[in-house]
């Protein structure tokens, strides 16, 4: 039977894409015939944002690998929306799933731009490791976690190339099973209210693991958690010293789950400074910045059309640039206190006013990142409450 019998088009940015009927209107997406989620629209969108800016590096031919690529969604779309990449590689284990993208590349016609092929990722990627065949941009989005695949992303991706990641194993990231976490990422992850933060930096750290191993350096250059899945785009860099400076980025992430103290370290502190309890870890972990200014600020003024979703996360991305390495949720904290929680706005400026840092996040709509202590913010959110009621 044709798979155009049980197909329905979907259009996502500029793209045609021909996918299974099943998938749409589904709260659980079935993976056969074959596998596209409507709701990781964004990811999507995103990336071709992160890679248009990315092929401007390049003045040479550019190539691009979805290495588990289902439907095709993501390369079909680059091959149409980001013409600076001159040929798209599209592979998966699933025969179908590449008639869908072959379909949908053909609809748009971009058919001769792309490659298909059907194999295992890690196969695939190792094949095109060889310094000539590597490709500039290299994409993973697999079920569940990306442990498996990091070598070979890392192998297959040229010198000053990126990497692009998904993960979707958000409770073992996020400290439901740290032990699971330290097997698959090198670094116990902890169950804290900003833990999609330590997830971030526990998949940066792992990926950062599997490159020093090879004398290669990572860059981070965006990350954000959206829904079930944690995303990162990450630039790599050849030769010691570079990967002797992400060792360097690694370390751990203290927390008192007594008074919420927390803090960002390059060894293990047994106490919490502010009452004496003993600090839980996280890590080791990538401690350095997980956005970069510089190529974010880049990206917005490209001239391209930007929903504004994306251009206002990216704004977020820009502004936490240099702030610590965790967030509060107000909501959370006024909760405990048994207060009405004030707006975002007044908190930071509030904060601000004592002579702190204080940023919206883009990892969480509800966090706000500052280089405050963590009683100061507790007395803010108070004390804001307190003028509250008195009104009232």
């Amino acid at each position: 039977m044709s798979i155009f019998n049980q197909s329905v088009k979907v259009v996502e940015g500029k793209t045609v894409l021909l996918v299974p009927k099943v998938s749409i209107g589904s709260d659980l997406i079935p993976k056969m015939p074959a596998f596209y989620n409507i709701q990781a629209k964004l990811n999507r969108d995103l990336s071709i944002i992160i890679y248009k800016a990315m092929t401007r590096r390049f003045s040479e031919y550019v190539k691009m690998a979805d290495s588990l690529a289902s439907v095709g969604a993501r390369g079909v779309r680059v091959a149409v929306e980001v013409p600076e990449v001159d040929k798209v590689f599209m592979n998966d284990l699933n025969p179908i799933a590449i008639e869908y993208a072959k379909s949908s590349a053909e609809i748009n016609g971009v058919y001769n731009k792309c490659s298909f092929s059907i194999q295992d990722a890690c196969h695939f990627l190792i094949e095109h490791s060889t310094p000539r065949e590597r490709f500039e941009i290299v994409d993973i989005d697999p079920f569940g976690s990306p442990a498996p695949y990091l070598d070979c992303a890392i192998r297959a991706v040229r010198d000053e190339g990126m990497v692009s990641i998904t993960a979707t194993d958000t409770a073992v990231l996020c400290g439901l099973y740290p032990n699971v976490a330290a097997r698959k990422y090198f670094g116990h992850s902890l169950r804290t209210k900003y833990c999609h933060e330590i997830g971030i930096r526990l998949l940066l750290g792992a990926l950062a693991h599997s490159a020093m191993r090879l004398n290669i350096g990572i860059h981070p250059i965006f990350s954000h958690s959206t829904r079930h899945y944690i995303r990162i785009f990450v630039t790599i860099s050849s030769g010691a010293s570079y990967a002797d400076e992400s060792m360097g980025s690694l370390g751990y992430i203290l927390h008192c789950f007594k008074c919420g103290n927390r803090r960002a370290s390059l060894v293990i502190n047994d106490n919490c400074e502010e009452c004496g309890k003993k600090f839980k870890i996280a890590g080791p972990l990538w401690l350095k910045e997980i956005h970069d200014h510089k190529f974010l600020s880049y990206s917005l003024n490209m001239n391209i059309d930007l929903s504004k979703r994306c251009k206002k996360m990216i704004e977020m991305a820009m502004d936490e640039v240099e702030m610590p390495p965790t967030y509060y949720i107000p909501d959370k904290i006024a909760d405990d206190l048994q207060v009405v929680t004030p707006s975002l706005n007044k908190i930071m400026d509030s904060i601000k006013a004592r002579g702190f840092k204080a940023t919206r996040t883009v990892i969480n709509p509800k966090g706000i990142k500052t280089d405050a202590p963590s009683p100061l913010i507790v007395e803010v959110i108070r004390e804001l409450s307190d003028r509250y009621d008195k009104k009232i």
